[in-house]
Protein backbone atom coordinates (compact mmCIF):
# COMPACT_ATOMS: atom_id res chain seq x y z
CA UNK A 1 0.00 0.00 0.00
CA UNK A 2 2.88 2.37 0.71
CA UNK A 3 4.27 1.88 -2.78
CA UNK A 4 0.94 2.24 -4.55
CA UNK A 5 0.03 5.31 -2.48
CA UNK A 6 3.44 6.85 -3.25
CA UNK A 7 3.02 6.22 -6.97
CA UNK A 8 -0.47 7.67 -6.84
CA UNK A 9 0.74 10.78 -5.02
CA UNK A 10 3.59 11.31 -7.48
CA UNK A 11 1.23 10.88 -10.44
CA UNK A 12 -1.29 13.31 -8.96
CA UNK A 13 1.39 15.95 -8.37
CA UNK A 14 2.45 15.66 -12.02
CA UNK A 15 -1.14 16.06 -13.20
CA UNK A 16 -1.62 19.01 -10.86
CA UNK A 17 1.46 20.72 -12.28
CA UNK A 18 0.30 20.13 -15.85
CA UNK A 19 -3.23 21.37 -15.16
CA UNK A 20 -2.04 24.46 -13.25
CA UNK A 21 -5.18 24.22 -11.11
CA UNK A 22 -5.43 27.03 -8.59
CA UNK A 23 -5.34 26.25 -4.89
CA UNK A 24 -8.94 25.86 -3.65
CA UNK A 25 -10.35 27.28 -0.43
CA UNK A 26 -9.50 25.71 2.92
CA UNK A 27 -12.88 23.93 3.31
CA UNK A 28 -12.28 22.04 0.07
CA UNK A 29 -8.87 20.85 1.30
CA UNK A 30 -10.37 19.89 4.67
CA UNK A 31 -13.04 17.77 2.98
CA UNK A 32 -10.34 16.14 0.86
CA UNK A 33 -8.33 15.31 3.99
CA UNK A 34 -11.45 13.76 5.52
CA UNK A 35 -11.90 11.70 2.34
CA UNK A 36 -8.34 10.44 2.61
CA UNK A 37 -8.81 9.40 6.23
CA UNK A 38 -12.16 7.77 5.48
CA UNK A 39 -10.88 5.82 2.47
CA UNK A 40 -7.84 4.39 4.25
CA UNK A 41 -9.91 3.59 7.35
CA UNK A 42 -12.49 1.80 5.24
CA UNK A 43 -9.82 -0.26 3.54
CA UNK A 44 -8.19 -1.11 6.87
CA UNK A 45 -11.47 -2.23 8.44
CA UNK A 46 -12.27 -4.21 5.28
CA UNK A 47 -9.02 -6.20 5.37
CA UNK A 48 -9.31 -6.74 9.12
CA UNK A 49 -12.90 -7.96 8.75
CA UNK A 50 -11.83 -10.34 5.98
CA UNK A 51 -9.12 -11.78 8.23
CA UNK A 52 -11.68 -12.51 10.94
CA UNK A 53 -14.91 -13.17 9.04
CA UNK A 54 -16.21 -14.75 5.88
CA UNK A 55 -15.58 -13.09 2.54
CA UNK A 56 -18.95 -14.24 1.25
CA UNK A 57 -20.59 -11.96 3.83
CA UNK A 58 -17.98 -9.25 4.39
CA UNK A 59 -17.36 -8.19 0.78
CA UNK A 60 -21.00 -7.90 -0.41
CA UNK A 61 -22.19 -6.11 2.72
CA UNK A 62 -19.30 -3.62 2.68
CA UNK A 63 -19.86 -3.02 -1.05
CA UNK A 64 -23.58 -2.42 -0.54
CA UNK A 65 -23.01 0.10 2.28
CA UNK A 66 -20.16 1.80 0.45
CA UNK A 67 -22.18 2.31 -2.73
CA UNK A 68 -25.72 2.62 -1.37
CA UNK A 69 -25.22 5.11 1.45
CA UNK A 70 -23.79 7.92 -0.76
CA UNK A 71 -26.80 7.53 -3.06
CA UNK A 72 -29.17 7.95 -0.11
CA UNK A 73 -27.18 10.98 1.07
CA UNK A 74 -27.40 12.55 -2.39
CA UNK A 75 -31.14 12.00 -2.69
CA UNK A 76 -31.73 13.25 0.85
CA UNK A 77 -29.67 16.32 -0.04
CA UNK A 78 -32.05 17.23 -2.85
CA UNK A 79 -30.52 15.54 -5.87
CA UNK A 80 -33.29 14.79 -8.37
CA UNK A 81 -33.13 11.26 -9.78
CA UNK A 82 -35.61 10.03 -12.38
CA UNK A 83 -37.56 6.80 -11.92
CA UNK A 84 -35.54 5.14 -14.70
CA UNK A 85 -32.27 6.06 -13.03
CA UNK A 86 -33.54 4.84 -9.66
CA UNK A 87 -34.24 1.49 -11.31
CA UNK A 88 -30.74 1.51 -12.80
CA UNK A 89 -29.24 2.32 -9.39
CA UNK A 90 -31.15 -0.55 -7.77
CA UNK A 91 -30.04 -2.97 -10.49
CA UNK A 92 -26.42 -1.78 -10.27
CA UNK A 93 -26.31 -2.11 -6.47
CA UNK A 94 -27.68 -5.65 -6.78
CA UNK A 95 -24.96 -6.37 -9.32
CA UNK A 96 -22.27 -5.01 -6.96
CA UNK A 97 -23.39 -7.42 -4.23
CA UNK A 98 -23.56 -10.43 -6.55
CA UNK A 99 -20.19 -9.72 -8.18
CA UNK A 100 -18.56 -9.28 -4.74
CA UNK A 101 -19.49 -12.82 -3.74
CA UNK A 102 -16.49 -15.20 -3.60
CA UNK A 103 -15.55 -17.41 -6.53
CA UNK A 104 -16.28 -21.10 -6.81
CA UNK A 105 -13.23 -22.47 -4.99
CA UNK A 106 -13.41 -19.95 -2.17
CA UNK A 107 -17.15 -20.50 -1.80
CA UNK A 108 -16.58 -24.23 -1.30
CA UNK A 109 -13.91 -23.53 1.32
CA UNK A 110 -16.31 -21.20 3.17
CA UNK A 111 -19.34 -23.49 3.30
CA UNK A 112 -18.49 -24.33 6.89
CA UNK A 113 -18.25 -20.63 7.78
CA UNK A 114 -21.32 -19.09 6.17
CA UNK A 115 -22.23 -17.21 9.35
CA UNK A 116 -20.66 -13.92 10.32
CA UNK A 117 -20.29 -13.53 14.07
CA UNK A 118 -22.13 -10.51 15.42
CA UNK A 119 -18.85 -9.38 16.95
CA UNK A 120 -17.41 -8.89 13.44
CA UNK A 121 -20.43 -7.03 12.09
CA UNK A 122 -19.25 -3.59 13.33
CA UNK A 123 -16.01 -4.04 11.37
CA UNK A 124 -17.96 -4.64 8.18
CA UNK A 125 -20.24 -1.67 8.82
CA UNK A 126 -17.25 0.57 9.57
CA UNK A 127 -15.60 -0.62 6.36
CA UNK A 128 -18.67 0.27 4.31
CA UNK A 129 -18.99 3.61 6.09
CA UNK A 130 -15.35 4.35 5.29
CA UNK A 131 -15.88 3.69 1.58
CA UNK A 132 -19.12 5.68 1.61
CA UNK A 133 -17.45 8.54 3.46
CA UNK A 134 -14.77 8.75 0.80
CA UNK A 135 -17.38 9.34 -1.91
CA UNK A 136 -19.39 11.83 0.14
CA UNK A 137 -16.37 13.82 1.32
CA UNK A 138 -14.86 13.92 -2.16
CA UNK A 139 -18.14 15.27 -3.46
CA UNK A 140 -17.87 18.12 -0.97
CA UNK A 141 -14.18 18.67 -1.72
CA UNK A 142 -14.81 19.03 -5.47
CA UNK A 143 -18.05 20.98 -5.20
CA UNK A 144 -16.75 23.95 -7.21
CA UNK A 145 -15.02 22.04 -9.98
CA UNK A 146 -11.75 21.21 -8.24
CA UNK A 147 -10.05 17.96 -9.24
CA UNK A 148 -6.31 17.64 -8.73
CA UNK A 149 -5.70 19.56 -5.51
CA UNK A 150 -8.23 17.44 -3.58
CA UNK A 151 -6.65 14.29 -5.02
CA UNK A 152 -3.19 15.42 -3.92
CA UNK A 153 -4.49 15.95 -0.38
CA UNK A 154 -6.24 12.56 -0.41
CA UNK A 155 -3.05 10.80 -1.51
CA UNK A 156 -0.83 12.69 0.93
CA UNK A 157 -3.14 11.94 3.87
CA UNK A 158 -3.53 8.30 2.83
CA UNK A 159 0.21 7.79 2.48
CA UNK A 160 0.84 9.45 5.86
CA UNK A 161 -1.67 7.22 7.63
CA UNK A 162 -0.29 4.05 6.04
CA UNK A 163 3.28 5.07 6.87
CA UNK A 164 2.34 5.80 10.49
CA UNK A 165 0.54 2.47 10.73
CA UNK A 166 3.57 0.59 9.39
CA UNK A 167 5.85 2.49 11.75
CA UNK A 168 3.72 1.60 14.76
CA UNK A 169 3.58 -2.05 13.69
CA UNK A 170 7.35 -2.17 13.34
CA UNK A 171 7.86 -0.48 16.73
CA UNK A 172 5.60 -3.01 18.47
CA UNK A 173 7.70 -5.99 17.41
CA UNK A 174 10.39 -7.00 19.89
CA UNK A 175 13.45 -9.21 19.99
CA UNK A 176 14.75 -8.68 16.45
CA UNK A 177 16.62 -6.00 14.58
CA UNK A 178 14.86 -3.03 13.02
CA UNK A 179 15.55 -4.40 9.56
CA UNK A 180 14.03 -7.78 10.42
CA UNK A 181 11.01 -6.13 12.02
CA UNK A 182 10.40 -3.98 8.98
CA UNK A 183 10.82 -6.97 6.68
CA UNK A 184 8.32 -8.96 8.72
CA UNK A 185 5.71 -6.20 8.71
CA UNK A 186 6.10 -5.49 5.00
CA UNK A 187 6.22 -9.24 4.18
CA UNK A 188 9.50 -8.86 2.32
CA UNK A 189 10.23 -12.56 2.91
CA UNK A 190 7.38 -13.43 0.58
CA UNK A 191 8.78 -11.15 -2.09
CA UNK A 192 12.16 -12.88 -1.88
CA UNK A 193 10.61 -16.33 -2.31
CA UNK A 194 8.31 -15.27 -5.15
CA UNK A 195 9.20 -16.04 -8.75
CA UNK A 196 8.55 -12.44 -9.86
CA UNK A 197 11.58 -10.29 -10.63
CA UNK A 198 12.24 -7.00 -8.89
CA UNK A 199 11.55 -5.20 -12.16
CA UNK A 200 8.26 -7.07 -12.54
CA UNK A 201 7.22 -6.21 -8.99
CA UNK A 202 8.13 -2.58 -9.55
CA UNK A 203 6.04 -2.46 -12.71
CA UNK A 204 3.14 -4.11 -10.87
CA UNK A 205 3.31 -1.53 -8.06
CA UNK A 206 3.37 1.33 -10.58
CA UNK A 207 0.38 -0.08 -12.48
CA UNK A 208 -1.51 -0.59 -9.22
CA UNK A 209 -0.83 2.96 -8.03
CA UNK A 210 -1.74 4.54 -11.37
CA UNK A 211 -4.85 2.38 -11.65
CA UNK A 212 -6.02 3.47 -8.21
CA UNK A 213 -5.31 7.09 -9.11
CA UNK A 214 -7.19 6.71 -12.38
CA UNK A 215 -10.22 5.31 -10.59
CA UNK A 216 -10.38 8.28 -8.22
CA UNK A 217 -9.76 10.82 -10.98
CA UNK A 218 -12.39 9.39 -13.33
CA UNK A 219 -14.90 9.29 -10.48
CA UNK A 220 -14.42 13.04 -9.93
CA UNK A 221 -14.63 13.76 -13.66
CA UNK A 222 -17.80 11.68 -13.90
CA UNK A 223 -19.28 13.56 -10.95
CA UNK A 224 -18.54 16.86 -12.67
CA UNK A 225 -20.23 15.61 -15.84
CA UNK A 226 -23.36 14.08 -14.30
CA UNK A 227 -25.21 13.36 -11.07
CA UNK A 228 -23.19 12.36 -8.01
CA UNK A 229 -25.38 9.31 -7.35
CA UNK A 230 -24.82 7.98 -10.86
CA UNK A 231 -21.05 8.53 -10.62
CA UNK A 232 -20.91 6.66 -7.30
CA UNK A 233 -22.87 3.67 -8.57
CA UNK A 234 -20.92 3.38 -11.81
CA UNK A 235 -17.62 3.71 -9.90
CA UNK A 236 -18.74 0.93 -7.56
CA UNK A 237 -19.04 -1.50 -10.48
CA UNK A 238 -15.24 -1.95 -10.51
CA UNK A 239 -15.53 -5.55 -9.17
CA UNK A 240 -16.83 -6.57 -12.60
CA UNK A 241 -13.41 -5.75 -14.08
CA UNK A 242 -11.64 -7.71 -11.34
CA UNK A 243 -13.95 -10.68 -11.87
CA UNK A 244 -13.44 -10.70 -15.64
CA UNK A 245 -9.66 -10.33 -15.34
CA UNK A 246 -9.55 -13.21 -12.85
CA UNK A 247 -11.51 -15.36 -15.28
CA UNK A 248 -9.28 -14.47 -18.24
CA UNK A 249 -5.80 -14.46 -16.68
CA UNK A 250 -6.20 -16.70 -13.61
CA UNK A 251 -8.66 -19.10 -15.23
CA UNK A 252 -11.07 -18.70 -12.32
CA UNK A 253 -14.48 -20.15 -13.05
CA UNK A 254 -17.32 -17.77 -12.40
CA UNK A 255 -20.26 -18.95 -10.37
CA UNK A 256 -23.73 -18.52 -11.90
CA UNK A 257 -24.53 -15.83 -9.32
CA UNK A 258 -21.44 -13.87 -10.40
CA UNK A 259 -22.36 -14.20 -14.07
CA UNK A 260 -25.80 -12.87 -13.15
CA UNK A 261 -24.10 -9.93 -11.44
CA UNK A 262 -22.07 -9.20 -14.58
CA UNK A 263 -25.25 -9.31 -16.68
CA UNK A 264 -27.09 -6.99 -14.28
CA UNK A 265 -24.17 -4.55 -14.20
CA UNK A 266 -24.15 -4.45 -18.00
CA UNK A 267 -27.90 -3.92 -18.12
CA UNK A 268 -27.85 -1.16 -15.51
CA UNK A 269 -25.59 1.14 -17.54
CA UNK A 270 -28.20 2.11 -20.18
CA UNK A 271 -30.72 2.80 -17.41
CA UNK A 272 -28.30 5.27 -15.79
CA UNK A 273 -27.79 7.38 -18.91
Amino acid sequence: MITSQSVGLAGTIVLLAVSAETLPAAPSLAWAAAAGVSGVAGLGFFYYALSRGTMGVVAPLAALIGAGLPVLVAIAGGEVVSALRLLGIAVALTAVVLISLPGREQAIAERRRVRLDLGELPLVVLSGLGFAGFFVFMDRATLHGETWWPLVVVRAVGLSIVAIGVGLAVARRRGVSLRERAGSVLRLDRLRTSHVSVLGLGALFVITGLGDLGGNAFFILAKHADAFSVAVVLSSLYPIVTTILAAVFLRERLRPVQMLGVALATGSVPLLR
